[in-house]
């Protein structure tokens, strides 16, 4: 949790505090903050007097501009991070697609904004894919290991790089370059058709001589 800034009340006089700030509180400053302004144009003085917290109490937890933005990137998508159970491996993808679907709509404006600093910002590029990104494979690895011990897909299909690829790009090629819905229709079409055909896919083995 961040310390919030006294308010001095003059001497003599016990010194006010505002409302502590969490760091809930802060990431949702960052995302508003990045949304009106864009990463290149977003300070981290414009973040802390928006926030109410000194600029050295967010340096004391991170480095950077950077570092903080991605922190409040894995915390707004937790939910695509951790899916729930549901005891299927249909249930599991749809829900991990709904989650995706989700952040997606939301943040449309954001996912390009940032695309287009990575492109002139190495640091940012770095921590994007090292960081973020590959939270969502953890999420999806666990969906097919579940599903693995299901026995409903071999437990090699959780290699398939086709298909840690496959999931989330469909979902945002649909709402940010056709710019349609991604609803459960098309969900439930995505894993129907495409995802679980993917994982239960096997090679033809060669014929016994």
């Amino acid at each position: 949790m961040l310390d919030s800034q006294q308010v001095d009340a003059g001497a003599g006089v016990p010194v006010a505090r505002a409302p502590r700030c969490t760091d809930s509180d802060l990431f949702t400053v960052v995302i508003e903050t990045l949304r009106e302004v864009g990463y290149d144009r977003m300070t981290i003085d414009a973040v802390a007097a928006r926030a109410h917290v000194s600029k050295a109490t967010i340096y004391r937890r991170w480095d950077g501009k950077a570092e903080l933005v991605i922190a409040a990137l894995r915390d707004r998508h937790v939910g695509v991070h951790n899916p729930p159970d549901t005891g299927s491996l249909r249930g599991d993808l749809v829900e991990l697609l709904r989650a995706t679907a989700a952040i997606c709509t939301a943040d449309c404006d954001l996912m390009q904004a940032l695309t287009f600093a990575m492109r002139t910002n190495p640091e940012l590029e770095r921590l994007v894919r090292h960081q973020v990104l590959p939270a969502g494979r953890v999420a999806s690895t666990a969906i097919l290991v579940r599903a693995a011990a299901r026995g409903e897909i071999p437990p090699e299909a959780g290699e398939r790089e086709i298909f840690h690829d496959l999931a989330p790009a469909l979902t945002l090629s649909r709402i940010v370059a056709h710019g349609l819905p991604a609803d459960d229709a098309f969900l439930t079409q995505v894993v129907d058709q495409v995802l679980i055909p993917v994982l239960r896919y096997q090679h033809d083995r060669p014929s016994p001589a």
